[in-house]
């Protein structure tokens, strides 16, 4: 068996695994980002459009127009989506560094990739045992009675 073409495989598709899981949690990171960001900026344009001090109809009209001219403009939600990404997808990056580094060693060494090919069964072992299955984790929703 070539223990080297092995080696590769499993860092390829624990590095791929990385990758995919940082694009996911980026992605809704972006979005949950989005929506917060967008929240938060329409308060400050939609109460003054409501607050009139009089009853003239111009200064209504301009007030709505105002509120959906600012309501629509779309590029704080590009950069906010940007951002959120950014922080999602290098945030778990830096949850999964452990596995990262296992497999950037099973891709690149030449000379002992066996040991981080080891490495990775090892924490795919104890991830499926504790993450997956969940043994060894407290019980936080037992009650003590």
């Amino acid at each position: 068996m070539n223990w080297n073409a092995v080696s590769k495989i499993a860092g390829g598709i624990t590095a791929a695994a990385v990758l995919y899981n940082a694009h996911g949690v980026g992605k809704k990171m972006s979005e949950e980002h989005v929506k917060e960001k967008a929240a938060h900026r329409m308060i400050h344009f939609y109460v003054p459009s409501r607050r009139t001090d009089d009853r003239n109809e111009i200064t209504n009209k301009l007030k709505d127009w105002y509120f959906r001219v600012n309501a629509d403009w779309n590029l704080p939600d590009k950069i906010n989506a940007f951002t959120g990404y950014i922080k999602g997808a290098f945030t778990q990056m830096a949850s999964d560094v452990i596995p990262a580094i296992l497999a950037t060693g099973a891709l690149l060494t030449k000379k002992c990739p066996k040991l981080f090919t080891g490495g990775l069964l090892l924490y795919g072992i104890k991830y499926f045992i504790c993450d997956v299955m969940d043994i060894g984790r407290p019980n936080n929703l037992h009650s003590e009675e």
